[in-house]
């Protein structure tokens, strides 16, 4: 995928309202099934949009190891944010914000932003 794929990606999941109510349900991770049922979606629907913010880079796929050997796999938001600094030529980037980045990063990354404007 292109950089602008990657973001076209990023705006065609953030714009629909299906995915930003899965992107709000899944701070911790949770199987398709339980996504389903808290987002009152069919589940064939919850799993294409799950894949489709997947592809976004905004939620991640993670297996649930069992004891007894039916592992399941879950679904977990992997960003904090997204910051979209507009340019002066009318083009613009995309930066997903990583639950493991700091305040303290992305505190500096809205810096660098901002200074690379001025």
């Amino acid at each position: 995928m292109s950089g602008d794929d990657d973001e076209q990606a990023v705006f065609d999941a953030l714009a629909d309202p299906d995915c930003r109510d899965i992107l709000a349900t899944v701070e911790e991770p949770l199987p398709a099934k339980a996504v389903a049922d808290a987002c009152e979606l069919p589940q064939t629907s919850t799993y294409r949009k799950l894949q489709q913010l997947s592809e976004a880079g905004l939620v991640t796929e993670e297996t649930d190891v069992r004891p007894d050997g039916h592992h399941t796999t879950t679904y977990v938001r992997d960003s904090t944010g997204v910051f979209v600094p507009l340019g002066g030529d009318e083009a613009f980037d995309v930066e997903v914000l990583r639950e493991g980045n700091s305040a303290d990063e992305r505190l500096a990354l809205l810096w660098s932003r901002v200074s690379e404007e001025l």
